[in-house]
């Protein structure tokens, strides 16, 4: 028994031996696969990293295979350091509102006499971060028999005074919202001029000398603010300014309203 542990004793020192490869200068030993020449050839092994894979199941696309090409000029590791990471680029940022379906809106129209309201309201919109279009429309036709103008507001107002104590004309007033004719007395208007002429004819066999009849909106326009395509956001901002615009409401565009 006592020789059976000596000679399992020897047989384990002899493989231990062999297995470090102490016995290698009698031609015993493991045979070692050794290829300097691959460890010759890479470049920084010790930034190589081993990273799993995410999942087992994505397997990567074989690559093509090419022409073994030259190894590549090693990177020192202070430059591969200091370059920055590119930064990620985000999406625009676009309020879904803006993506919407859009809205027309429009603001008037002002009058001939109405410059500062008309100010006003383009001020407003400008403050809630709004530019309107500006339309000018002719306003209509309209013709009226005038007496005048005066030389001055007295003569005007004396000429009124005659007017009101005769008692024979029925229409009649002091003009007030057209400048070029200013101080002058209306004493009718009308969408035609045959009508106008007919009243002209009338005051004249009730005693009124001098008047004639003028076309009264020669040469003007009134002004439409139009919004044509307001998303969401923007009735929004439209809607704060809305007691701000000059006496005008805010108004569905003309195009939009006819619209079945």
């Amino acid at each position: 028994m006592r020789a059976l542990l000596l000679v399992l004793l020897l047989i384990n020192l002899v493989f231990f031996a062999w297995s470090q490869g102490w016995m290698a200068g009698a031609g015993l030993g493991p045979v070692t696969q050794r290829e300097p020449q691959r460890l010759a050839l890479q470049i920084h092994p010790e930034q190589v990293q081993i990273t799993p894979l995410a999942s087992s199941s994505v397997m990567p696309a074989s690559a093509p295979q090419t022409a073994p090409s030259a190894p590549a000029e090693p990177l020192s590791p202070a430059s591969s350091d200091s370059a920055p990471a590119p930064a990620p680029v985000s999406a625009p940022q676009t309020a879904a509102a803006d993506t919407g379906p859009t809205v027309c809106r429009q603001i008037g129209p002002f009058g001939a006499m109405e410059a500062s309201a008309l100010a006003q309201a383009q001020a407003a919109l400008a403050k809630a971060g709004l530019e309107a279009e500006t339309r000018n429309t002719p306003v209509p036709e309209q013709w009226m028999v005038l007496l005048g103008p005066f030389p001055s507001q007295e003569a005007m107002r004396t000429a009124l005074d005659q007017i009101s104590q005769q008692g024979k004309v029925k229409v009649f007033a002091p003009v007030t919202d057209r400048p070029r004719y200013e101080p002058g007395i209306s004493l009718g208007v009308f969408s035609n001029e045959a009508s106008a002429q007919e009243q002209l004819q009338m005051v004249k066999k009730q005693g009124v000398q001098g008047a004639r009849v003028v076309q009264r909106n020669a040469g003007l326009n009134r002004v439409t603010l139009r919004l044509p395509a307001l998303t969401s956001q923007q009735v929004k901002a439209l809607s704060g300014v809305s007691g701000q615009l000059g006496g005008q409401i805010v108004k569905t565009c003309a195009t939009e309203a006819a619209a079945p």
